[in-house]
């Protein structure tokens, strides 16, 4: 009788097999609390190993007194490291004394381990690097935390200098820090947002899936645009990609959009929105990972569900919020993106700091301090002195006995030194700098072509460095400065009220790296944005990494945007244009096809390109060049970016994104998340294959924006100075004309009084 039960019980537990599967794939639940339910089963485990040169430390070099450097790294929100292993390698001075001299290890200020100096034979020339592997205690991990490594280093037995060139160590960037990490249960509260989909801990790429039931529409689509701009904007420098899926379920955080009528199939049963609705849950198949919703009762209301998680984040609380309104009080004015320097007055330091400490140092020779700066890509940079900077610092008194200095230096390049005086510590010290423009395109007119400065639409890392000096005190002995500390005051100040906004298009670097002329208006309130008719998911999810691209550059969502699918009454307007798909046949339509210079349509491509007898052509105006049309056929991945006027304004601007087909447009979205190939986009056309990035140079030249008519016509005659010498004579023959006949008009008017 047994047997029989042992046969029916392992009969039930094969039929219970078989079926889960089934019923895990269908995620039918009848109600919510499914989605509240615990976490029986274990956290997922996962392995993580960096280099010190992929956390961005490539050279750590312990010298002398200053022998103390660390190298940092983050812990997600919803995750518990286990396991910690330091992997370093380093190579020491032959000069030092193994009995007196370590390296010391420490995770968060805590010392992990002591690590010898190996002593060497002085004439003998040998393989110097050691390597050590260390077992970190986790429990000290945090959400940031810093391996610090301090050199104690003797090189003799008496007296010495601490400053001495032998006292040196440096630690290798393949040394490498590994670790175990174990996922963690979450609550689904939206008051933990953005975590767990964006972790300011986390230091990679955001990769954030977004889940559609089907092809979106315009409103469903500008609503994805709206959160992936948002979510864009909060990566910041890691840079954002939105895979996209069709009614599939992903393995992590991801977000959701559905409509009443409109559900992927894992949400087939889940309650119906009464409105515009964020919302959290537990993914139904993978439990440790989140699912933002958002939902609504139809397409309309998912785009005011993610305009109120964009702007009424900070009231959302609990799992669930229902948006009743959402309203625009101001329209947004050009070139006020957050990330973007004022132009309409000057700006303060203390405006540009993102900790309270940033501006102050410690130390005789400490870090430098660093502020972020990106201009509006069409400063007008031509003849102008530059950039005015009113720098305002303080220090404590250095040393009568040595030179102390404060360095500038923009982009790694020096920019100017300035002396620190012992007599004048007390109150501020003041500088007034000019700083050059340096622009991307020929408004330049080569003025600063080799001088060091801000670069128009990039952005710019300024570095101040205090250099305090020491003090020799005998043969062997020299005395550092105690209590050091070194301030840019936050009242200096950065002004660019003076300058014009005119630039010279098209112009890819601008749009790569600024997206101008779209984020003119950071809401993109005067973008239109064509896709396909039935765009693919590769065109859906291309779209989003646009918009995160625009999100990262001005730090404010795209909510006034227009997406539109191409049709044949679609009308352009007075808009700045995107295109999007996977072949462009509705660009063969617009009048301007002749200033396209590539196009590309499956397997039949066209590029117009100029060949110039200098690689630098580009810059000089009166260079030759050779014209050239090429058309063929040809297979293989190829995606590319191309720009030139509107044919429906003469003031506004059409950006191409076109792929041979849509599966090409990853090399599309892996160009707008990698910062070295985003640099290469450039020119009127940009051609990316799998290996190569090629500009292409070519079309006609027009300028947007507004110069006084004075500057205007000195600007654009600067280049034909026979014309302009002709141009002033005429002036002034006219003027002499005319007050010529002014004062023959009062002589006769005198002679006919005196008659």
């Amino acid at each position: 009788m047994k047997k029989y039960n042992y046969l029916i019980l392992l009969f039930c537990v094969l039929v219970q097999l078989i079926s889960a599967p089934m019923a895990s794939a269908s995620y039918i639940y009848h109600d919510k609390s499914i989605y509240h339910a615990g976490y029986p089963e274990q956290g997922p485990i996962s392995e993580q190993s960096f280099t010190f040169e992929e956390l961005n430390r490539p050279n750590i070099r312990l010298r002398g007194v200053n022998a103390s450097a660390g190298v940092d790294f983050s812990n997600r929100i919803d995750h518990i490291i286990t396991d910690l292993e330091l992997d370093f390698s380093f190579t020491n001075s032959p000069s030092l004394l193994s009995n007196l001299s370590h390296i010391k290890v420490y995770l968060n200020e805590e010392i992990m381990a002591t690590v010898p100096i190996r002593e060497f034979k002085k004439d003998q020339v040998i393989n110097s690097i050691i390597n050590h592997k260390i077992e970190l205690n986790p429990h000290l991990v945090k959400d940031f935390n810093t391996i610090r490594f301090q050199l104690i280093g003797h090189y003799t037995m008496e007296c010495e200098d601490p400053f001495h060139s032998s006292i040196w160590a440096d630690i290798s960037r393949t040394s490498r820090i590994s670790y175990t990490q174990q996922q963690l249960p979450l609550e689904s509260q939206l008051s933990q947002l953005p975590e767990p989909f964006f972790d300011r801990r986390d230091y990679s790429t955001l990769d954030l899936p977004f889940v559609f039931s089907s092809t979106p529409d315009e409103n469903t689509l500008h609503a994805g645009a709206i959160v992936s701009s948002w979510f864009g904007a909060m990566a910041q420098w890691r840079g954002a990609q939105f895979p996209t899926n069709y009614n599939t379920l992903p393995s992590k955080h991801s977000v959701v959009f559905a409509t009443n009528d409109n559900k992927p199939a894992f949400l087939k049963d889940y309650p119906d929105a009464t409105g515009p609705t964020v919302e959290i849950i537990a993914n139904p198949e993978h439990r440790y990972q989140k699912m933002l919703l958002i939902l609504g009762r139809d397409s309309a209301d998912l785009r005011t569900a993610a305009e109120g998680l964009a702007l009424g984040l900070p009231m959302m609380t609990g799992r669930h919020a229902l948006i009743e309104k959402v309203s625009f009080i101001n329209e947004r004015q050009p070139y006020d993106a957050p990330r973007w320097l004022r132009s309409d007055r000057a700006v303060t330091f203390g405006e540009l700091i993102e900790y309270p400490t940033q501006l102050q140092v410690n130390g005789y020779s400490g870090a430098p301090v660093k502020l972020s700066v990106q201009l509006p890509p069409d400063l007008f940079t031509w003849q102008k002195d530059g950039l005015p900077i009113d720098l305002r610092y303080r220090y404590t008194p250095p040393t009568d006995k040595g030179v102390s200095r404060l360095n500038m230096a923009i982009n790694d390049e020096f920019i100017q030194g300035y002396k620190l005086n012992p007599a004048e510590y007390k109150g501020l010290a003041v500088e007034d700098i000019k700083v050059p423009l340096l622009s991307t395109d020929e408004t330049d007119k080569d003025r600063y072509f080799n001088v060091p400065g801000f670069k128009v639409d990039i952005k710019n890392d300024v570095s101040f460095h205090f250099l305090f000096s020491t003090e020799k005190e005998g043969f062997c002995t020299t005395a550092t400065p105690e209590g050091t500390v070194a301030a840019i005051d936050d009242g200096s100040t950065i002004d660019i009220s003076d300058y014009h906004h005119y630039i010279a298009m098209p112009n890819l670097h601008a749009y790569a790296q600024s997206g101008f002329p779209f984020t003119k208006y950071a809401d993109l309130s005067e973008t239109l944005v064509v896709i396909p008719n039935s765009p693919s998911r590769s065109e859906v999810q291309t779209l989003l990494t646009a918009m995160g691209h625009f999100g990262q550059t001005t730090g404010h969502p795209v909510f006034k945007v227009q997406i539109k699918k191409a049709t044949d009454t679609l009308e352009y307007g007075d808009k700045e244009i995107l295109l999007l798909g996977s072949h462009h046949n509705f660009i063969k339509d617009l009048p301007s096809e002749s200033n396209i210079s590539a196009l590309i349509n499956q397997s039949a491509r066209e590029i117009k390109r100029a060949i110039y007898a200098n690689p630098t052509a580009k810059y000089v105006q009166d260079e030759p060049l050779v014209d050239s049309h090429v058309s063929l056929q040809s297979v293989g991945e190829i995606a590319g970016f191309v720009s030139f006027q509107s044919p429906t304004h003469t003031d506004r601007t059409v950006v191409a994104i076109m792929a041979a087909h849509s599966t090409d447009l990853h090399l599309i979205d892996s160009a707008l998340t990698q910062g070295g190939k985003l640099a290469e986009i450039q020119g009127t056309a940009t051609i990316i294959n799998q290996h190569q990035v090629h500009q292409s140079y070519l079309g006609d030249r027009y300028y947007v924006g507004s110069l006084p008519l004075h500057q205007l016509i000195w600007f654009h005659l600067a280049d034909h100075p026979v014309l302009l010498a002709f141009l002033s004579l005429f002036i002034l023959l006219l003027l002499s004309f005319i007050l010529w006949r002014v004062l023959t008009s009062l002589a006769r008017k005198r002679l006919a009084q005196g008659d």
